[in-house]
């Protein structure tokens, strides 16, 4: 996703990146709403450490959102498997969205199906997550076998063989529930830039794409729980200082955040988190750091080849 991102942004413009069928890159174009808006970048200045924490964080979301697939395949009777991805463990949820469309409901190549429909599956999954997979405390390893049907051996040779978890309980529920609610929001975030409901003015368009920044933030936080309290605090004090989405980029557990911010309201965001985040949690924070902060960003252009030719250039 990143190296995507770094690789084919265009000035001014969203990316849409899939890896489905195969790695595509789509440029969309903020509409020209009137609205007049900006991206903030704020960093935290936490490190998630992930030669530790990787254990209890990273890797046991990757193993919890991949048993997630499997346990649903095998609650629904899915006959072919899980396809083969290039993800860590090589199975997903994804691999499971699309197998249980083609299996249930005749859907040929779901990689096809338009936005609407694609939506509404997801809406689907949420409710069939939700109904299937309901302890809220996680499921144990013993409990993942019997829905499995294999030993607790078979279990950690599939899952737990090539990095380290460290785990007594697997919240499946909440990361799958999780996932497929994002997915969910992505498609909607670029349905209304693509095509905004007719009517819809500039600033409410703004809000309407920065209350969906703002559920990713409450998922991660509370289904995914890979925020941690300084973005928390940090979306907090944009929020109530004027930022229409804020949202923590990246991995999560630290690093950086990002916010939609109406320009005339940047300094006014800008102001409270220098005093409510920064100043407050480190006292005698200087200048330079306050500016390496707080990071004001438009999409730019990607990455590309220069070719030196030896020529003079006038």
């Amino acid at each position: 996703m990143d190296q995507s991102a770094s690789v084919f942004g265009e000035k001014g413009s969203a990316l849409y990146i899939s890896f489905k069928p195969n790695l595509t890159a789509t440029p969309i174009s903020f509409p020209d709403s009137g609205a007049e808006i900006a991206f903030l970048v704020a960093q935290s200045f936490i490190t998630s450490d992930k030669q530790v924490t990787a254990p209890i964080h990273y890797n046991l979301r990757v193993v919890e959102c991949s048993i997630a697939a499997c346990v649903m395949a095998k609650i629904f009777g899915l006959k072919k498997g899980l396809p083969k991805d290039n993800g860590p463990l090589g199975v997903s949820l994804r691999g499971f969205h699309d197998t249980y469309f083609e299996e249930k409901e005749g859907v040929q190549d779901n990689t096809r199906v338009d936005s609407k429909t694609f939506e509404a599956q997801l809406d689907k999954l949420l409710h069939l997550v939700e109904d299937y997979l309901h302890q809220e405390d996680g499921y144990t390893r013993e409990q993942i076998c019997d829905l499995l049907g294999t030993s607790v051996d078979a279990l950690q040779q599939q899952f737990e063989s090539k990095f380290r978890v460290r785990a007594d309980k697997f919240k499946l529920r909440q990361r799958a529930v999780h996932v497929f609610s994002e997915a969910l929001r992505v498609s909607r975030f670029r349905e209304l830039l693509v095509d905004p409901p007719e009517g819809l003015t500039g600033d409410q368009l703004a809000r309407d794409l920065g209350a969906l920044m703002n559920e990713t933030q409450d998922s991660c936080r509370d289904l995914y729980e890979c925020s941690c309290p300084e973005l928390d605090d940090i979306c907090k004090i944009a929020r109530a200082a004027g930022a229409y989405g804020s949202r923590l980029t990246g991995a999560g557990w630290g690093g950086c955040s990002v916010h939609l911010v109406p320009k005339s309201n940047v300094e006014a965001v800008k102001k409270a988190l220098t005093e409510k985040y920064y100043k407050k949690k480190w006292p005698s924070i200087s200048e330079e750091r306050l500016k390496e902060a707080l990071v004001v960003s438009e999409p730019g252009a990607g990455s590309f080849v220069f070719k030196v030719t030896g020529e003079k250039v006038v």
